[in-house]
C-alpha cells in the first residue's frame, strides 16, 4: 500500500478512504472517487485508441498516463437492476463490439489441425482421467459420497465426451471446405463482473483481449452464468444482432459442452460439490444445445418450404 500512496501523492490525489474490490482499489477523497488497478500490459493506449476509432466508447478510459505502472480510473455507480436485465445490456453491447470490428481470414491447415487436434487430445485425456477415476472409486468398500456420486454419473460424462467427439468431427470436415473465418477484438474475459450497468454503461478490464473468433466472448459469459442466467434467450439476443456462421456455431457447441476436469480435494463436501456442479452444467448445457439445435432445424425446414 505505500507504493500505492506514493504513486497516489505523486498524481496530487488525496486519500480520505480506500477499500479493495477483488484487485482493484477504491479511492475516495471529499471531491472524487476513483479506481485504481494495477497495470498488465503496455498497449492499452493503442487497444482503446483503435476502439475509439471504430466508433465503440463503452470502455473507461484512464484519467492518468499510460506510461504510468498503474491505471487510474473515474469510479461510476451502477443503476440497480436484476441481473438478466444488466446481462441483456451486456449482450447488447458485446454484440456491437463484434460488428465494429469484424475482419476476415482464411485458416491455414496447420491451423485447422491444431485446433483439431487440440480439442481431441483434450477430450481424449478426460475419457482416460474419468476412467482412472471410475476404476479407483469402484474399488472403494465404503466409498465416500462425492464418489459415489461420480461413480452415479460417470456414464453421463462419457456421453458428453462421446457427443464433443461427434461435434469436433463435423467442424472439422466443415472447415476443411470452408476456410474463410471472422475475426472480432475480443474483451475474452466477459462477465457481469466486468460490466458497469448505468446511464453510461461501460465495459471493464480489457487485460486479456485479444482479436480471434466471436464465438469466446460467450463462451467465457456462458461459463460464467449459465447456472442464473436463461442463456437461451441471451444467446438469441446475441444471434439476432450477430449471427454465427454454421462453423462459429459448431466450435462454440464445442467449446462450451467438453467438460472440465474436477481438482479434488481433501475435503469431502468440496468435493461432492464440485461434481454435483459438473454434472449440472452437463445437464443444462446438453439441453441447451439440443435446443439450439432443434431450432436450426426447424428454421432450415421452413426455409425450405418457402423456396
Amino acid at each position: 500500500m505505500n507504493k500505492v500512496k506514493a504513486f497516489l501523492l505523486d498524481k496530487n490525489i488525496d486519500i480520505s478512504k480506500f477499500s479493495y474490490k477483488n484487485t482493484a482499489i477504491i479511492i475516495e477523497n471529499d471531491k472524487n472517487k476513483y479506481v485504481l488497478k494495477q497495470k498488465k500490459r503496455d498497449d492499452k493506449k493503442e487497444l482503446y485508441d483503435y476502439l475509439l476509432s471504430r466508433n465503440f466508447s463503452f470502455f473507461l478510459y484512464p484519467e492518468n498516463d499510460f506510461k504510468d505502472d498503474y491505471e487510474v480510473y473515474q469510479y461510476i455507480p451502477e443503476i440497480k437492476t436484476l441481473r438478466e436485465e444488466k446481462a441483456a445490456s451486456l449482450i447488447n453491447i458485446i454484440s456491437e463490439l463484434h460488428i465494429r470490428t469484424t475482419s476476415y481470414k482464411e485458416y491455414s491447415l496447420d491451423e485447422i489441425k491444431e485446433i483439431y487436434e487440440e480439442k481431441n487430445n483434450r477430450i481424449n485425456y478426460l475419457f482416460q482421467y474419468y476412467d482412472e477415476l471410475e476404476e479407483v472409486f469402484s474399488k472403494e468398500i465404503y466409498p465416500a459420497p462425492f464418489q459415489l456420486l461420480l461413480l452415479n454419473n460417470v456414464s453421463k460424462i462419457y456421453n458428453t465426451l462421446n457427443y464433443s467427439k461427434i461435434l469436433v468431427e463435423k467442424w472439422y470436415k466443415n472447415v476443411v471446405n470452408d476456410k474463410r473465418r471472422r475475426i472480432v477484438f475480443l474483451h475474452n474475459h466477459l462477465s457481469l463482473d466486468h460490466f458497469i450497468d448505468s446511464s453510461d454503461p461501460k465495459i471493464i478490464n480489457f487485460d486479456y483481449s485479444k482479436y480471434d473468433s466471436p464465438i469466446y466472448d460467450f463462451v467465457n459469459f456462458y461459463k460464467s452464468h449459465f447456472y442464473e442466467l436463461d442463456m437461451t434467450m441471451l444467446f438469441n439476443k446475441y444471434q439476432h444482432r450477430y449471427r454465427f456462421t454454421d462453423n462459429e456455431r459448431l466450435l462454440f457447441f464445442i467449446e462450451i459442452i467438453i467438460p472440465s476436469k474436477i481438482n479434488f480435494s481433501d475435503n469431502v463436501c468440496d468435493n461432492t460439490l464440485k461434481i454435483n456442479n459438473l454434472i449440472n452444467y452437463i445437464d443444462i448445457t446438453r439441453k441447451f444445445i439440443l435446443e439450439e439445435e432443434k431450432k436450426e432445424q426447424e428454421e432450415d425446414y421452413s426455409k425450405f418450404n418457402k423456396q
